[in-house]
């Protein structure tokens, strides 16, 4: 009798961004000119392939499709692959614009790149890039930085090595693989996290973490008002046939970006390795505001960006973390339990319409997190509104004498 194989765990994986392929000469960056521009076309044609047929369950290790390149059979692969989890995404959130590939962008692995150590002192590594001649490879020298070697220290090299060229230069990416061993959390150090738009992260300790929501929004007035001369021109070179200008606001992504980033670490480093953290689990597709306006700085702010991005801290600090239901956590008192959208009359103010106990919404919001933490009644609820009458059942049982205070709902209606 054969016995089975246990499967390791999975460890969390961290890349090494932006390495210059500066010491490169000419010639070597000739042919990576060239091996980029035949992958981008053929990564292009695989897409095209896929969007033409509609193939939504689009298979990684599949049969490839008889298009014509002067690629080998293994960047064939690699691009398959690359355009093969493009389409997943792009399936998976009902897109409707087939995607178009601007910027090249190979990701390779152990079979067309591989990294090797150097045994000189001027450089550290050789990146071994297989060419569109077969058997005569190209061999890179890099260095890694500071940043880089921090990460290394902390884990093992993988294979697979990602190029890409941005404005005519040329940068590497490696990912290194870290173990994935967490403490086990101890219960009396829960910490709850509430995000939000004024202040990202929350803590239900009070500390707040993120406050750049008047920069955001004067980010996204400017940026509106740019995007809005934008499309007058565009509408004038559509008029004389000649190419559309691009409406995105990097700089907006980017500040975002780089702002989630240290509000994550600045959490992270306030948390001890036995914690446990209780995050929200949200349904970013259905936030929306009245305001179009307030939309747009919802949509700038990325909240699912930011909760992705503290998730990765914490595993990367190796720290345990939890979600549960969001709904109505900046209704409910956290003391009481007492639910009522008039208990926040703002944004920052929370106040309980029956113990009128006051504190800070965000703070409070955190703290009924903690509470919602193990609530296998919460978690199996189909519908968020059914939350509401969970809660308020509770309360009446708690609380017999305040039918009037709850505005007329009675246990078992139906939810408002």
């Amino acid at each position: 009798m054969t016995k089975k194989r246990q499967k390791k765990p999975k460890g969390l994986h961290k890349s090494i961004n932006n390495i210059k392929l500066e010491l490169a000469n000419t010639c070597k960056l000739n042919l990576l000119n060239e091996l980029g521009s035949a992958y981008l076309t053929l990564c292009q044609n695989y897409i095209d392939y896929i969007f033409d047929n509609e193939i939504k369950k689009v298979s990684s290790y599949g049969n490839l499709p008889d298009i014509n390149s002067e690629l080998s059979e293994r960047y064939k692969r690699c691009a398959w692959q690359q355009a093969a989890s493009i389409m997943k995404s792009f399936y998976a959130n009902n897109r409707e614009n087939k995607p178009i590939l601007k910027n090249i962008k190979i990701q390779g692995n152990v079979n067309v790149i591989q990294i090797q150590g150097s045994k000189t002192k001027s450089f550290e590594y050789w990146l071994r890039i297989s060419t569109l001649e077969k058997g005569k490879p190209i061999f890179v020298p890099i260095n890694i930085h500071k940043y880089g070697k921090k990460v290394l220290g902390e884990g093992q090299l993988c294979g697979g090595v990602t190029l890409s060229r941005v404005d005519g230069l040329w940068y590497a990416t490696l990912a290194v693989s870290i173990s994935k061993k967490k403490p086990i959390a101890s219960l009396n150090k829960i910490v709850g996290v509430d995000l939000g738009i004024k202040s990202l992260f929350t803590a239900s300790t009070g500390n707040f973490f993120g406050q750049f929501s008047n920069n955001l929004k004067k980010l996204v007035d400017k940026a509106d008002s740019v995007r809005r001369r934008k499309q007058k021109l565009n509408a004038c070179l559509i008029q004389g046939g000649k190419p559309e200008v691009d409406l995105s606001s990097p700089k907006i992504i980017a500040t975002v970006r780089n702002e989630i980033g240290r509000a994550a670490n600045q959490l992270v480093n306030t948390l001890e390795k036995d914690s446990l953290v209780v995050l929200e689990k949200l349904n970013i597709k259905g936030m929306k505001f009245k305001s179009k306006r307030m939309n747009r700085i919802l949509k700038a702010s990325k909240i699912g960006f930011a909760l992705d991005k503290l998730k990765e801290k914490l595993d990367y600090k190796h720290i345990r973390y939890a979600s549960v239901p969001a709904a109505y956590s900046s209704q409910e008192c956290n003391k009481c339990g007492y639910v009522h959208k008039d208990n926040r009359r703002t944004q920052e103010r929370f106040k309980c319409g029956y113990c009128e106990q006051t504190e800070n919404a965000d703070v409070n919001a955190g703290k009924v997190l903690i509470k919602r933490f193990g609530d296998a009644e919460l978690l199996n609820v189909d519908h968020f509104r059914e939350v509401k009458t969970i809660l308020m059942e509770r309360f009446y049982r708690r609380f017999p004498d305040a039918s009037s205070t709850s505005g007329g709902l009675e246990p078992g209606t139906v939810p408002i």
